[in-house]
C-alpha cells in the first residue's frame, strides 16, 4: 500500500513537470472555411495518458482502503455546512451542467471532447484536494519545470527560433513565418518566446505561478543547495517572461507580489522579509536591465501604438462584441461546452479563414457563452466563494501562495481564453482550485 501511494506521490510530481509539453496525436482534424480550425481539432496529449493512469491507480489505492463506499445522506448533508465540501460539490454540477449542454451543443463532437477534458480536469482537482500530496515537492517540481521552460524560452528568443518536433509537440516559428507570434517595432520584427507550449502567452502564465512557487521555497530554504536552486531557477524565469512579452502576465505577476508583500508584513515572522525582498530586488534589477537593453519591443509592448498592436487590440474588442451578441441568442443554455468559435462562424460572421475564429479573450464571458446563465452562476459562485473563504482563513505561507497563484490565472483569465479552451489550461486551472481547496481542508 505505502509502495502504491508512494508511486502515485511521484507519478503526480512528474505529471506537473511534464505537463507544460505539448505531445499530442490529432485524431480529427478539422478546417473552416478552407483553413485549420484549431478549436474544432480533437487531440489526445500525452499528458493526458499520464494523468488518466495516475488516477486508476488513484482508484485502486482508494478501493484497497474501502474509501469508495458512499456516506449516509445525513452525514453528507451536515458536511455541506463546510465550505470546501460545498465548493467540491459546486464543481461537480459545473461538470453535470457542462454534460447538459451536448444536447444542445453545435458539434456535439466537440462538445464531448472538451467535456471530457473538463471531467478530467475536475477529477485531477479532486484527487490534488484528497491525496496527501507535499506543498513544497509540488512546489519544487513546478519550478524545475517552469526553470527548464525558461532556459529554452531564452535560447528561442536569443535565436529568434523555434525548432519543430512532432515528440515534443513543437510547431516551426519564426520571425518571418505567417502565424507566429511576433512583436513588430517601427524598424524590426521580433518572435516572442514560446517555451514548448502553442503560444508566448500561455508560457508567460505558467512561469508567473511558478515564480510564486519559487517565492514560498525562497522563503523556506534552509540549505545552500535549496538557495542555489531558488537562485538559478529565478535567473531562468524572470528573462523568460519578459521574453514572452506577455502583458496580462506581467499585470498578474505584479499585482500578486504586490498582494504577497503586503500579507508578508502583517506576519509574525520576520525572518520571511528579507529573502523576499531580495528576490523582488532581483526581479526589479533584471527586468529594468531587459528593459534598456530591449527598450524598442519593450516600449512598444507597453505603449501599444503599432498597427499590429493596434490590430491586436481591435481583434480582441471584436472578440468581446462576438460574445455578447452569441449570450444574447443563447442566454439560458448557451451553445455548449467546445463551441464557442463555431457558434461565431454559425451565427454572426461566416467570412473569415479558420485560423481568425478565436474565443473571446476573457473566461467569464466565454462561460456565460458556452454554459449559458445556469454553467456561468456555478462557475462564478464556486470561484467566488474559493476566494472569499480562502481569504478570510489567510493564516499561512502555504494558502498564501495558492491562494495568489489562482489570483494570478483569474486575473489572465479576465484578457485570454487558455484555462478555459486548452487542455493544458484546463488542467492547470483546477490544479490551482485542487491546491486551494486541499489548503481550506486542512484550516477548516
Amino acid at each position: 500500500m505505502i509502495s502504491l501511494a508512494r508511486t502515485i506521490e511521484y507519478g503526480f510530481y512528474l505529471f506537473l513537470f511534464l505537463l507544460p509539453w505539448q505531445t499530442r496525436l490529432i485524431w480529427r482534424e478539422a478546417r473552416l472555411n478552407g483553413f485549420t480550425w484549431e478549436y474544432g481539432r480533437l487531440s489526445l496529449y500525452a499528458t493526458q495518458l499520464l494523468l488518466l493512469a495516475l488516477l486508476l491507480l488513484y482508484g485502486v489505492w482508494l478501493a484497497r482502503l474501502g474509501r469508495l463506499r458512499l456516506p449516509k445522506f445525513t452525514r453528507l448533508l451536515a458536511r455541506f455546512r463546510e465550505p470546501a465540501v460545498l465548493i467540491y460539490w459546486f464543481c461537480v454540477a459545473l461538470v453535470a451542467v457542462a454534460g447538459l449542454s451536448l444536447l444542445w451543443a453545435l458539434d456535439v463532437q466537440i462538445a464531448y471532447y472538451r467535456w471530457l477534458v473538463l471531467a478530467q480536469a475536475v477529477a485531477l482537482m479532486s484527487f490534488v484536494t484528497l491525496f496527501d500530496l507535499k506543498l513544497e515537492k509540488i512546489a519544487v517540481a513546478f519550478v524545475a519545470s517552469a526553470a527548464v521552460q525558461g532556459i529554452f524560452a531564452i535560447w528561442q528568443f536569443l535565436t529568434q527560433y523555434v525548432p519543430a518536433n512532432k515528440w515534443f509537440g513543437l510547431a516551426e516559428h519564426l520571425s518571418t513565418i505567417g502565424g507566429s507570434i511576433i512583436l513588430q517595432t517601427d524598424s524590426e520584427r521580433w518572435l516572442r518566446a514560446y517555451g514548448s507550449l502553442p503560444h508566448p502567452n500561455i508560457l508567460a502564465g505558467w512561469l508567473v505561478v511558478g515564480v510564486l512557487f519559487l517565492l514560498y521555497l525562497a522563503l523556506r530554504a534552509r540549505t545552500m543547495s535549496q538557495r542555489l536552486f531558488v537562485l538559478a531557477s529565478l535567473v531562468a524565469m524572470v528573462p523568460a517572461i519578459f521574453f514572452t512579452f506577455g502583458r496580462s502576465a506581467w499585470i498578474a505577476l505584479l499585482f500578486t507580489l504586490i498582494l504577497l508583500g503586503f500579507w508578508l508584513t502583517r506576519q509574525p515572522e520576520r525572518q520571511w522579509r528579507g529573502p523576499f525582498w531580495q528576490i523582488i530586488f532581483l526581479i526589479t534589477l533584471m527586468t529594468a536591465i531587459l528593459g534598456l537593453n530591449l527598450s524598442g519591443p519593450f516600449v512598444t509592448r507597453l505603449q501599444g501604438i503599432e498597427p499590429l498592436e493596434v490590430n491586436s487590440i481591435q481583434l480582441r474588442f471584436t472578440f468581446t462584441e462576438q460574445a455578447w451578441q452569441l449570450i444574447k441568442h443563447h442566454p439560458l443554455g448557451g451553445v455548449g461546452i467546445g463551441n464557442y468559435t463555431l457558434g461565431v462562424q454559425q451565427e454572426i460572421n461566416s467570412t473569415w479563414p479558420g485560423y481568425y475564429y478565436q474565443p473571446v479573450h476573457n473566461i467569464f464571458l466565454l462561460a456565460l457563452a458556452e454554459l449559458g446563465l445556469l454553467g456561468a452562476v456555478i462557475f462564478f459562485s464556486l470561484l467566488g466563494m474559493l476566494l472569499w473563504t480562502a481569504s478570510r482563513s489567510l493564516r499561512t505561507l502555504e494558502q498564501a501562495v495558492v491562494l495568489l497563484g489562482l489570483v494570478a490565472a483569474l486575473t489572465i483569465s479576465l484578457f485570454d481564453h487558455y484555462f478555459w479552451t486548452l487542455e493544458f489550461g484546463v488542467l492547470f486551472f483546477w490544479l490551482l482550485v485542487g491546491l486551494n481547496l486541499k489548503q481550506l481542508k486542512r484550516s477548516s
